[in-house]
């Protein structure tokens, strides 16, 4: 597989990525809105210790990270399976592995889009950079392979009708759970809890430790992170359907 042929592919997915409209308004407006609104209305509660901007600016990033990875991907990669347009690319000398390889790099670029954004917002509003950038690299890294995991599982097993809804179901539920909007604190005991094994808290608790408040992020949240990066994309690599 060469490099070439999966870099033009990728290229090419992210240029049609952020000329979808809705892509664009989920990926990249909603969390920048989120981060403004939030950031300077006070209705979310706000962990002790951490500015608001600094907590509402990790909470974007992982919604940008959940939502290019678990719901555009996997919307994406359904309605690509029920077109055939997987199945003929597949046979063309991109290869399969190197179609789902310019997937995960388009992915991967549009998320780098989302974070220079919200940074660039976020210092604007007054986020001051705390905890370890490497931590916080290593968590992106991590996060975006769990999430990219997932949404290929979803496009790639089910019939892109029912991805549509499903994907925006988990994106809801895992919005609730997942430390971006209520502190993990702020849920019931059991709630959180489960939280804490679903992808969403574990991401968004390193990012947070990484990026906003320094110190190193608690084991649990490393645990079930690196756990979902490596779990969700072996599933994916077994389970993928190339036509539906």
């Amino acid at each position: 597989m060469s490099a070439h042929p999966v870099r033009a592919q990728a290229v090419s997915e992210l240029k049609l990525v952020l000329r979808q409209g809705e892509a664009a308004l989920l990926t990249i407006v909603i969390p920048i809105l989120g981060l403004v609104l939030f950031s300077k209305v006070k209705v979310l509660p706000v962990p002790g210790g951490i500015s608001r901007v600094n907590f509402i600016l990790n909470g974007a990033i992982t919604f940008g990270i959940m939502a290019s990875g678990m719901v555009s991907q996997s919307i994406t990669v359904a309605f690509d399976r029920s077109y055939g347009v997987l199945k003929r690319l597949g046979m063309t000398p991109l290869g399969r592995s190197g179609v789902i390889a310019a997937k995960l790099v388009a992915v991967a670029g549009l998320e780098i889009v989302e974070l220079v954004l919200l940074l660039v917002v976020g210092a604007v509003l007054g986020w001051h950079p705390a905890g370890n950038p490497i931590e916080f690299v290593v968590g992106w890294v991590l996060a975006t392979a769990a999430f990219a995991g997932v949404g290929l599982v979803l496009g790639g097993t089910l019939r892109a009708e029912l991805v549509l809804g499903l994907s925006t179901l988990l994106w809801l539920v895992l919005l609730g759970l997942g430390a971006m909007v209520v502190p993990l604190g702020s849920l019931p005991g059991p709630v959180a809890d489960i939280a804490k094994v679903l992808p969403a808290a574990p991401a968004a608790t390193v990012l947070l430790h990484g990026i906003a408040v320094g110190g190193s992020a608690p084991l649990w949240a490393w645990v079930s992170l690196v756990a979902w990066a490596v779990v969700a994309p072996v599933a994916a690599s077994r389970l993928f359907r190339w036509s539906a």
